[in-house]
């Protein structure tokens, strides 16, 4: 009873980090519906996931970056299970192209974070782009414009960059 604790303890920030994110997640597509606000195209999943970099520790966050995709598909259908699953990939390397650059190159934190989104991005749209010239997907091959997508990553890697810049000044 006592290792419990003490792993609760231990733990529990991580744990309620990852409830309050994943509750924010399962509840906005309904908040999406009712205000008919495409809230998709604020990219949720990858905020989340910044938050848990920047609040949890790294296997937490590569536990999360797989698995949100995969459990919105199953709980909320959204999106489709392949479509899921080539998230998970996507926000996996983000994860590991961040703690790469910014642990063996000392590449500042906006640098990293934007560097681990592009290369996500360019993995996940080559495996679209294969998935929907085998007619494992349908619809288009970019949902959310361009544009949308580059001022979310510059904008996220931004304020991510300043809290851990603020962050380790204050140590």
């Amino acid at each position: 009873m006592s290792a419990a604790l003490a792993s609760l303890q231990k733990h529990g920030n991580v744990v309620l980090i990852d409830i309050l994110l994943l509750t924010a997640l399962y509840v906005l597509p309904s908040f999406s519906h009712v205000t008919a606000l495409p809230l998709y195209m604020l990219e949720p999943m990858r905020v989340a996931l910044i938050i848990a970099l920047l609040f949890t520790n790294r296997a937490n966050t590569y536990l999360l970056a797989f698995t949100i995709p995969l459990a919105s598909s199953m709980i909320t259908g959204h999106p489709v299970f392949f479509k899921a699953v080539l998230m998970g990939i996507e926000l996996t390397i983000l994860v590991a192209g961040y703690s790469y650059l910014v642990r063996f190159d000392r590449i500042p934190a906006f640098v990293a974070l934007t560097a681990g989104i592009i290369i996500g991005k360019l993995v996940y749209y080559s495996m679209k782009f294969a998935a929907l010239g085998t007619g494992l997907l349908t619809g288009s091959l970019v949902s959310t414009p361009w544009q949308n997508q580059l001022i979310l990553a510059v904008g996220t890697a931004g304020v991510f960059g300043m809290v851990k810049y603020t962050r380790e000044r204050n140590r």
